[in-house]
């Protein structure tokens, strides 16, 4: 099991959504300037790709086999 929080994300100075949305950031690249990232709320969760630049939380999730 992972545990992910509704850490929000940063937009310039300011943090947004804590306690009810989670942007998680992926390793995987989707081109020179944009990267995937997990969104989710308590209604739906999907991937999506977006700017590098915008302040996403980062977890460090490891496959145990």
């Amino acid at each position: 099991a992972v545990f992910l929080p509704a850490a929000g994300y940063r937009y310039g100075s300011g943090v947004y959504l804590v306690g009810s949305d989670g942007r998680y950031w992926s390793s995987s690249a989707y081109s020179d300037y944009s990267t995937f990232y997990l969104y989710f709320s308590s209604d739906y969760a999907y991937m999506r790709s977006d700017l590098r630049n915008d302040g996403l939380s980062v977890r460090v999730v490891r496959d145990v086999k």
